[in-house]
């Protein structure tokens, strides 16, 4: 899934264009109202998937489109939210051996499954039975109170690999591997599962995925300056029509939401961007801090100085998923990373805790579009 920013890089004229030619048409209309650019900007905001949305845009025909957006976000939650009952995952996390899934289910899964393989399993959405064991899960920290053994960690770790999965096409059983690349997309397939208590859980490739598919909907609408944000994920379009670029703060590391401050500002037109961190949701016990970030690796909580890492990417699904990745390797090993696959095209924003001192890195490329506080 891959939508085209680059056209959204012409010059700001078209829009006035277009405002000038509403004007001339109207003539001497003296019930004209609106004939600035800025006159023509929608704002959208609402609730989906456990978060909220925010989206502005600029349309000549002026269209608030509410509820295609609603209705669009809805389907997606219909098939991955597993705090949607019923929905798609829920049926198959539940399920003995597997269950059909949607397209939208396989388009995601096959998006997870290519950073997989690109981060040798540092970003894997089967890592679910570790999260709902540290209690990070909709279980809402209820296993935090007692002794993790070793023993049922191992356990667990069993249950965690994306590539362990397969799907039945036309009485075919073949691996992500066979069809991730193909041009055929199908309604419904069915996703088995090697055991029955493997569970699936796209919290952090869904909602870069669910922006991907607004801005998409908008690019389809011939709507080309705008900005979608959902729960922190976000696309953006064109520039402002004054030439504006779109901005957005990235937070301090402060686990105090009260205290909440910038880290720094982002500027972004023809880019998505998403941030994952450790510094909200955790928990203490016995002195000890639980990061719900989890290595599948190791079966546990990181416990590395990366605070934060926020990634800028051609699209907020893999942006998403790559900053969750990043959170699991840690800072060295995610530079590391960059430098040895840099035909992802993927640029960073780095926090990080040295020695008590908050120091931040970020990637050459993305050096003047970073305003740091």
């Amino acid at each position: 899934m891959n939508i085209i920013l680059n056209p959204f890089g012409a010059s700001q004229r078209d829009f006035y264009l277009l405002v000038i030619g509403v004007f001339l048409l109207s003539g001497c209309n003296q019930e004209l109202k609106k004939t600035k650019a800025e006159d023509f900007k929608i704002e959208l905001t609402g609730e989906a998937q456990g978060t909220t949305y925010s989206i502005a845009y600029y349309d000549i025909k002026e269209r608030n489109l509410k509820s295609q957006v609603d209705s669009i976000l809805d389907r997606i939650d219909q098939s991955i939210s597993t705090y949607r009952k019923g929905s798609v995952i829920n049926r198959w996390n539940k399920s003995i051996n597997g269950s059909k899934i949607d397209a939208q289910f396989l388009e995601l899964i096959l998006e997870s499954w290519t950073i997989y393989t690109a981060t040798d399993g540092a970003f894997d959405p089967t890592v679910k039975p570790l999260v709902s064991y540290w209690g990070f899960g909709p279980e809402k920290f209820e296993n935090t109170g007692v002794n993790h053994e070793d023993s049922e960690i191992w356990e667990l770790k069993s249950l965690v690999g994306l590539d362990t999965l397969k799907v039945m096409i036309d009485s075919d059983t073949l691996r992500f591997s066979e069809i991730a690349n193909s041009e055929i997309r199908w309604d419904s397939v069915f996703l088995f599962k090697p055991d029955s208590r493997m569970a699936l859980d796209f919290n952090a490739v869904g909602q870069g995925s669910s922006v991907d598919k607004v801005a998409e909907f908008l690019v389809s609408l011939d709507i080309k300056v705008f900005f979608v944000e959902i729960g922190g994920e976000i696309v953006a379009g064109r520039p402002k029509p004054n030439g504006e670029l779109w901005r957005f703060g990235i937070d301090k590391p402060e686990s105090d939401l009260d205290k909440r401050e910038m880290q720094a500002i982002a500027n972004l037109r023809n880019r998505a961007l998403a941030t994952s961190g450790s510094y909200r949701k955790f928990y203490e016990r016995e002195g000890v801090k639980y990061s719900h970030t989890i290595d599948p690796s190791t079966g546990k909580p990181v416990t590395h100085t990366l605070l934060s890492a926020t990634v800028f990417s051609s699209t907020a699904a893999e942006a998403d998923a790559m900053a969750t990745a990043f959170m699991v390797f840690g800072k060295d090993s995610t530079l590391s990373f960059l430098a040895q696959n840099d035909y992802l095209g993927d640029y960073v924003y780095l926090i990080y805790d040295s020695a008590g001192v908050l120091k931040t890195y970020k990637s050459p490329q993305i050096e003047a579009i970073i305003d740091e506080k």
